[in-house]
């Protein structure tokens, strides 16, 4: 008798495959931005996962079969974390920077001296040439 779940070698390889998946993605596709992104993360997946199923001796449906959903789920369930993470940082950042630009950005605010004093977190952060503390409360307000 069989028991279901990840109980074996060959299971926690394509678990290895949707980790693999996503760190590999991660280092490659850094500054690739959606929907680009997720397609080239679904061919490196597609990849890895055939690479998978060639190194292992079996190969019926079943195996194959479970060997995906054991794959794409470690895969979903990461990357859901880290894109919860990541959102969670980003809404409740405690810090501000204003960096010189060499160049003037086709899209840009004008603030004068009387408006910048309404936002000292900004004020701060173009005055030092580092990040400042800032509540979340300045954070959104300066957005």
């Amino acid at each position: 008798m069989e028991k279901s779940g990840i109980t074996n070698k060959k299971d926690l390889i394509f678990v290895f495959i949707g980790l693999a998946t996503f760190l590999l993605s991660g280092y490659v596709l850094r500054g690739i931005h959606p929907p680009e992104s997720i397609f080239y993360m679904f061919v490196i997946f597609g990849l890895l996962f055939g690479l998978g199923i060639l190194v292992n001796k079996e190969r019926s449906g079943d195996f194959v079969a479970k060997a995906f959903v054991i794959s794409f789920v470690t895969l979903f369930l990461i990357s859901g974390v880290f894109f919860a993470w990541s959102a969670h940082s980003h809404m409740y950042s405690k810090s501000i920077n204003a960096d010189r630009l060499d160049y003037i950005p086709e899209d840009f605010v004008v603030v004068t001296e009387e408006e910048l004093n309404d936002y000292p977190a900004l004020k701060e952060a173009i005055e030092t040439p580092s990040y400042v503390k800032a509540s979340p409360g300045d954070w959104r307000r300066t957005i």
